[in-house]
């Protein structure tokens, strides 16, 4: 008689679909971001290499915002393309399914059986997929982008060491107007730590947690500073109305001008 065992799951497992996918992508959550931000601005810093390469990458995730899973969408399906998966809560996948196609899966975070479903999950993914990055969020809800302390749940080192070796990338995401009429979307990513079955889990969550905080601090203070060279845009939206009047009028104001003075 042959026993199978079967790969623990979560009441709903990603359902990577491609066409599905794209669609979700074209027409949901592009032309949102687009119509919402004047720029989409990453700085991957010294997380560039282990994204572009072949390991396991597991992305954990400042949550400040409804949009932070669509900047996910944003920097995995252009700037840094994998096989690309999100954790997400039960509730909202169940109302917004067709998610799945895209790579997400559940956790339930008040169901400790399910909670560690997800978890065994999200470590499975890292292992057996092509060029996996899984994106989670452990914080576990969305709070403002300079409380302090962070208090990250467990799970994210509990997924670092059941993978068996992953590069560990803190994600600081941020919003900020400026002096433009639309916000610009801001991602910094920290100094990754890679972590394999041999680290020890309670010494791998002080770590994540305080790579996070540095990560997610030092976006707020490059912010203030205006210090922004280091990113790129990897996605440009609508400009704003300051801006098109520039480009449409000001010729014309500064003919005007011009006429003015030699009067």
């Amino acid at each position: 008689m042959t026993i199978v065992l079967q790969t623990p799951r979560p009441r709903l497992p990603a359902q990577p679909n491609r066409a599905g996918a794209w669609l979700i992508y074209r027409g949901l959550v592009r032309p949102a971001l687009r119509r919402t931000f004047g720029r989409v601005l990453l700085d991957s810093g010294a997380a560039g290499a282990a994204l572009r390469g072949s390991q396991p990458v597991l992305c954990y995730v400042t949550h400040v915002s409804w949009w932070d899973g669509y900047l996910a969408f944003e920097m995995f399906r252009n700037a840094y393309p994998r096989r690309h998966f999100l954790m997400m809560e039960e509730a909202q996948l169940k109302r917004y399914f067709f998610f799945r196609w895209c790579g997400c899966f559940s956790v339930h975070r008040s169901d400790p059986r399910e909670g560690v479903r997800s978890l065994r999950y999200a470590a499975r993914l890292l292992q057996t997929e092509r060029r996996p990055l899984v994106w989670m969020f452990p914080q576990g809800a969305i709070g403002p982008a300079d409380r302090r302390p962070l208090a990250l749940y467990r799970g994210v080192a509990d997924i670092a060491t059941r993978s068996g070796g992953a590069w560990c990338v803190p994600v600081a995401l941020r919003y900020e107007f400026g002096a433009e009429q639309h916000p610009d979307a801001l991602i910094a990513c920290g100094e990754p730590l890679w972590v394999d079955g041999a680290s020890e889990r309670g010494a791998v969550q002080s770590a994540l947690s305080d790579r996070l905080a540095a990560a997610a601090d030092g976006l707020r203070d490059r912010w203030n500073a205006g210090e922004l060279g280091g990113f790129r845009p990897i996605l440009r939206g609508r400009e704003s109305a300051n801006r098109r009047f520039d480009a449409i009028l000001g010729p014309a104001v500064r003919w005007l001008q011009r006429l003015g003075r030699t009067r």
